[in-house]
C-alpha cells in the first residue's frame, strides 16, 4: 500500500544536513568575527574608544583615528560623485572662500559662547579673537601668490568635474581625469592645511576663555557632528553590531542583511569594472567580482537560512515558534496519513465479498 505524502511531511525542510548546517554556522561566525573586529578596531582608533571597555578586550590599533573621508574621496565608478558628496565641503569651496569662511567662524564663536554662557566681557574678548583671525585670513587671501594658487585649484577642479559629469566622455578621458583629481587633491590638502590651522587656533583661543567654573558647570565644548562624523559612527558601531549578532546568532537574518548592505556599499564605492581606475591598497586582481561581492553573497545566503535557530541566541528567543510550527505540521501530517489510510481501506461490503470467495 502506497502512502500519500503531504507537503507538510518535511517539517525541517530548511535543514541541509549535519555538515551543511555545520559549515553554514562556521561561515556565519567567520563573517561575524570579520565585521566585529573591523568595527572595534575603528572604534578603538578614536580617543573615546581608547578609554572604552573595548580596550580591555581588543588590541588598540596604531595610527590616526578612523575616518571614512579618504575612502570616500578615493571612490570610483558612476556613484563616486555621490560618495564624495557625503563629505562636508568636499571640494573646500567654503574653506577657500573668505566670506563663507568668516561666516563659519562667527557661527562657531556663537556656539562656544552659548555653551559656556559668556558674559559681556568674555564676549568682547571672543570678538577680538575672531577679528584677529579674520585679519590674518584677509592678509593671506590678498597675496597674489595665494590668490593664484586658489584660482588654479578651482580651475583644475572644474575641468575634472566637467569630464566626470559628461556621460559621453571616453574611457581614456575619465582615466586622465582620475589621475588629475589625485594631483588636485595634493593642492587642496596644502591649501586646507593653512585654513585648518587658523580654525584650530580660533577654536582653542575661544575655548580657553572659559573659566574653571564654566568648564565644571557646562563640561567641555564639543562642536555639533557633521554628516561625515555621523557616517563614521554608523560605520564603526554598525559593523560591530552586525558582527556580534552574527557570531551570537542573534536576529541572524536582519544582521546578515545589514552586513550585505554594508558590503554592497563598499563594492559600489570602488567597483572592479573595466575602464575604471583601480582603488588604492588593492590586494590581488579583480574583474567584476571582488571579495566584497563574494562576502555580500555569503551574507545573503545566511539571511535565507535559519542558522541562528540551529545554534545561536535565536534558538533561545524564537525556538518556541519553530517548535510550535513543527508540532502543528506533524499533527497535520499524522491527520493526512490517517485520512489516506482510511481512504485506502476496503469498505465492509467489499470485505464480505472477498470472504465469500
Amino acid at each position: 500500500m502506497s502512502r500519500r505524502r503531504s507537503p507538510l511531511a518535511a517539517p525541517r525542510r530548511y535543514y541541509p544536513g549535519f555538515f551543511g548546517a555545520l559549515f553554514l554556522i562556521l561561515l556565519r561566525i567567520a563573517i561575524g568575527w570579520h565585521f566585529l573586529y573591523e568595527g572595534t578596531q575603528k572604534i578603538l582608533s578614536t580617543p573615546e574608544g581608547k578609554t572604552s571597555f573595548l580596550a580591555r578586550v581588543f588590541p588598540i590599533p596604531e595610527g590616526p583615528a578612523f575616518s571614512s573621508e579618504g575612502y570616500l574621496r578615493a571612490s570610483t565608478g558612476p556613484l563616486a560623485p555621490r560618495f564624495r558628496g557625503l563629505i562636508p565641503d568636499a571640494a573646500s569651496r567654503e574653506k577657500l572662500d573668505p566670506e563663507r569662511l568668516k561666516e563659519s567662524w562667527s557661527a562657531e564663536k556663537a556656539r562656544i559662547a552659548d555653551h559656556f554662557g559668556f558674559d559681556a566681557e568674555k564676549s568682547k574678548e571672543a570678538d577680538k579673537i575672531l577679528a584677529d583671525r579674520r585679519e590674518v585670513a584677509d592678509d593671506w587671501f590678498e597675496q597674489v601668490e595665494n590668490r593664484e594658487k586658489v584660482k588654479k585649484y578651482f580651475d583644475d577642479l572644474a575641468d575634472v568635474e566637467a569630464v566626470e559629469n559628461n556621460p559621453e566622455a571616453l574611457s581614456y578621458e575619465r582615466s586622465n581625469a582620475w589621475a588629475d583629481r589625485k594631483a588636485i587633491e595634493v593642492d587642496r590638502k596644502e591649501l586646507d592645511k593653512v585654513v585648518d590651522a587658523w580654525t584650530a587656533t580660533l577654536h582653542d583661543s575661544l575655548v580657553a576663555l572659559a573659566t574653571p567654573d564654566q568648564l565644571k558647570a557646562h563640561g567641555p565644548y564639543r562642536p555639533p557632528l557633521n554628516q561625515l562624523e555621523k557616517l563614521d559612527l554608523l560605520t564603526m558601531w554598525g559593523l560591530s553590531a552586525v558582527g556580534l549578532c552574527l557570531m551570537l546568532g542573534l536576529f541572524t537574518p536582519l544582521a546578515a542583511l545589514g552586513g550585505a548592505a554594508y558590503l554592497l556599499t563598499f563594492y559600489l564605492s570602488m567597483p572592479p569594472w573595466p575602464g575604471l581606475p583601480e582603488g588604492p591598497n588593492l590586494e590581488g586582481h579583480y574583474r567584476y567580482v571582488n571579495k566584497n561581492l563574494i562576502e555580500m553573497l555569503a551574507c545573503l545566503v545566511l539571511a535565507s537560512t535559519p542558522s541562528g535557530l540551529w545554534i545561536g541566541v535565536d534558538a533561545l528567543l524564537f525556538g518556541w515558534i519553530g517548535r510550535g510550527r513543527r508540532r502543528r505540521e506533524q499533527q497535520a501530517l499524522a491527520q493526512a496519513e490517517a485520512q489516506a489510510t482510511r481512504t485506502e481501506r476496503p469498505a465492509p461490503q467489499d470485505r464480505r465479498k472477498f470472504k465469500n470467495r
